[in-house]
């Protein structure tokens, strides 16, 4: 047996394989699947326990039919009538039109098959039977195109299989953001897994009496933590692609939506997974707001950071080793720059006991006097390649991440202890503008008494533009390329407005290292 490319169908079929004790649906033959059904008692008492299959058929099928359950019919019913498309899928395929849902061949007579069933119970037969959403999720009815896939001028034709599968739905379904969803992969072992996870804690909820769905109350975690379990026996394949469909079949409100899961994030998860990461993981995501936005699921998704990496009141956020895995795979951080932050961290920590307390608080890095006092010790500690592997640079106008901000307030403020060795930045390209460096360069051979004194004036902001201006034009009458164009890219943005504080900030710490570098070479002091 094959996929058939729906994903409802597709996932009943799995559902099919995994009860049958299958690897795959390719595994899966008619014999397994009528060992599973049986005599149909079973399904019939787990859909009718199940409260999401109301959710996936309405009210109005044979199993759920107020008439049919007040005279006690339903069961056999709903048992009779998908005995008889497991009887009729194992011959369909050599005639009639295709199945509007998978494509299959199909002569399939539903108003027959319903009336044989009904007869056979003693209850009144209908004129006709259409096919509509109480056997096809979103199936739409004939004469009222008010759901989400309306039938239109001609009721659907689907397949005896299709329709048979379909029943398997229900255990198969994994509550998010308050749908039913179901799970399509280019990798089919990962769509497998995914099915078989959920059939199986369905059923251990079915066993324990619980009549809800995985998923209930879950948020997005539940997502998270049943691709951690496929991820633990499978190796992730590059580029694999995923697709979650979303639905919901009851009431008036009938509708259904498709969430992609890039493959980053499938990779993140298996990576994740094979480094051990899982219970660092699901304790991080078994506290997590009610907000999806906040959860660590839509955040990978999204590559965006995750808050509950960072200590917030008593959580303790996560551990150094996950915190640079999780910047490294989803921010595209460098672990050079993230040793750097770590190195600032301890430097400012260790040097400003007194302050600690303060500087440990999550809103100090975002203010100005807490990022005025972390310049500083950039200013006297780092060299510029360790400064750009920190703070990556753009230009027009010169700009930097604030990426690196949430990773030194991660070091300042995380409680895990983290004695592993600080690498220093090996060779690094510079992101920095060239002409900050032709006009460092310009104080190489001055007196390093001057150089400081340069340095006092930038700290206090008595340098500026208008500084800024001066050397610019010096500079342009030794330099044929350096023209009113290039002082609009060095310092101007894409609106032509001057900014010019990083620049001159950047400019303030080649001119430190510089100072640095002429007194340790014996021409002067350091002050």
């Amino acid at each position: 047996m094959e996929l058939t490319g729906n994903p409802f169908v597709d996932t009943g079929l799995t559902t099919l394989a995994v009860l049958a004790g299958k690897e795959s649906v390719n595994d899966l033959d008619f014999e397994a699947i009528a060992a599973v059904f049986g005599n149909g008692d079973q399904l019939a008492r787990q859909n009718q326990s199940l409260k999401c299959f109301t959710m996936v058929f309405g009210t109005n099928g044979p199993l759920t039919q107020p008439a049919y359950k007040k005279s006690g019919k339903n069961e056999e019913i709903y048992k009779s009538i998908v005995g008889q498309l497991l009887e009729i899928s194992r011959t369909e395929g050599q005639s009639g039109p295709r199945c509007d849902l998978t494509g299959r061949i199909t002569n399939l007579d539903f108003q027959a098959v319903c009336a044989n069933a009904l007869s056979q119970a003693g209850v009144p037969v209908p004129d006709r039977k259409w096919l509509g959403r109480d056997w096809v999720p979103l199936g739409g009815s004939l004469g009222n195109d008010a759901q989400s896939l309306p039938v239109a001028s001609r009721p659907l034709h689907v397949s005896a299989l299709a329709l048979f599968a379909l029943q398997y739905l229900p255990l198969g379904v994994y509550l998010f953001k308050g749908k039913l969803s179901c799970y399509q992969s280019t990798e089919e072992e990962l769509s497998y897994a995914w099915v078989k996870n959920i059939v199986e804690r369905n059923l251990e909820r079915l066993s324990l009496g619980q009549s809800e769905i995985l998923g209930k109350g879950m948020g997005t975690a539940g997502a998270f933590d049943l691709l951690m379990n496929c991820f633990e026996n499978l190796s992730y394949k590059p580029g694999t692609q995923a697709l979650l469909w979303l639905f919901s079949n009851s009431g008036a409100g009938a509708d259904c939506a498709i969430e992609e899961m890039p493959d980053t994030a499938l990779a993140f998860i298996a990576k994740a997974a094979s480094a051990s990461y899982n219970s660092e993981v699901r304790q991080l995501i078994a506290n997590e707001p009610k907000d999806s936005r906040l959860q660590m699921f839509e955040c990978v998704r999204a590559a965006r950071d995750y808050p509950g990496l960072y200590t917030y009141k008593k959580q303790a956020g996560a551990s150094p080793e996950f915190y640079e895995f999780y910047q490294r795979e989803i921010r595209g951080a460098t672990q050079e720059g993230l040793n750097v932050a770590r190195k600032l961290a301890q430097l400012i920590l260790q040097e400003d006991p007194r302050r600690r307390k303060e500087i440990q608080k999550p809103e100090f890095i975002r203010s100005q006097s807490g990022r005025s006092l972390i310049r500083k010790y950039i200013i006297a500690h780092l060299t510029t390649e360790e400064y750009h592997k920190l703070f990556p640079s753009e230009r027009h106008p010169i700009r930097t991440s604030t990426a690196a901000w949430e990773q030194l307030r991660y070091y300042l403020t995380t409680p895990h202890p983290d004695a592993r060795p600080i690498e220093p930045p090996g060779n690094v390209m510079k992101t920095t503008h060239p002409k900050i460096v032709q006009i460092a360069e310009t104080y190489r051979d001055i007196e390093p008494r001057k150089i400081k004194d340069l340095l006092n004036r930038m700290a206090m902001r008595k340098i500026g533009v208008r500084w800024l201006q001066d050397k610019f034009c010096r500079l342009a009458q030794e330099h044929k390329d350096w023209n009113l164009g290039d002082w609009d890219e060095f310092v101007c943005d894409e609106d032509g407005k001057i900014v010019a504080f990083e620049l001159l900030f950047q400019l303030r710490l080649y001119l430190s290292n510089l100072y640095r570098e002429v007194t340790a070479n014996g021409k002067g002091e350091a002050a």
